[in-house]
């Protein structure tokens, strides 16, 4: 199999053998791509010219080749440079390429994945590098739009059990499958779908998270401006991302860590 000149960005690279690396690339059509790129870590000017042309956040243009799930890099080339990220903007760049290969397997392919992606990073970099609050808002939208790329796509408008509409002035609870519910239903007030929810061991490591419908409404409205809506969010995405990334905790968020 021979894939030419595909879009692509690399999202991470691990030394492979002696000089070589491979790459995680996240390409237009082809998902995530895993290559062998050989003589990055050698050294002349051609092993330069790929190290410098190997750079997260740069949107290249790669051909490669290979019959296994490992394929083998021929050529690649910047189409448009990496943008300047630092600080904040640097740590949710990594944080969001360490998603996607956590996330993906090799070979998978999601419509809209790149495009996606493509456009977070170009928001990350038109923020100020210290607007930590427009940062985290991207990241969260980001993150929602994963969930529904993985076919978990969260309703922040209806009650998971009832269908009626979410108040502002209730509250609710957060299921990471089902998705928010009435916290002050009991099995006399749903049908048998609330009482299956309840007999499911995933709803104890969500009981504790009580949320204002206020607070949802908000997130479904963009509105993040009050400061514990941004907390409930943070809190509802990664309860809803912890399932599918396998119980290990993410490198990169403890570059990112910092108090609320």
């Amino acid at each position: 199999m021979s894939i030419e000149l595909e879009r692509c960005f690399l999202l991470h690279q691990r030394p492979y053998r002696e000089t070589s690396v491979i790459a995680e690339l996240l390409t237009e059509h082809e998902g995530r791509v895993s290559l062998v790129c050989k003589g990055v870590r050698s050294v002349g000017k051609k092993a330069s010219s790929l190290r410098s042309t190997l750079q997260p956040f740069a949107l290249l243009s790669a051909s490669w080749s290979g019959k296994t799930d490992l394929k083998s890099l021929r050529q690649v080339e910047v189409i448009t440079p990496a943008p300047r990220l630092h600080q904040s903007q640097l740590y949710a760049g990594l944080y969001l390429n360490e998603l996607l290969v956590r996330l993906f397997h090799s070979g998978e392919s999601h419509t809209n994945l790149f495009s996606r992606y493509q456009a977070s990073i170009s928001e990350l970099a038109s923020l100020a590098a210290d607007d930590t609050i427009a940062i985290e808002v991207s990241l969260r939208r980001f993150e929602a739009r994963l969930l529904a790329t993985l076919g978990f796509e969260l309703d922040f408008m209806r009650d998971a059990i009832t269908g009626k509409p979410i108040t502002a002035d209730a509250e609710y609870q957060f299921h990471t499958e089902y998705g928010f519910y009435r916290a002050d239903l009991n099995d006399a007030d749903a049908d048998n779908e609330h009482s299956a929810i309840n007999a499911d061991s995933a709803l104890a490591s969500n009981a504790h998270l009580l949320i204002a419908g206020s607070a949802i409404l908000a997130i479904q409205n963009h509105d993040y401006h009050d400061k514990k809506v941004r907390q409930v969010a943070k809190k509802i995405m990664r309860l809803a991302l912890a399932q599918h990334l396998g119980g290990r905790p993410l490198k990169s968020r403890e570059l990112y860590r910092r108090p609320d």
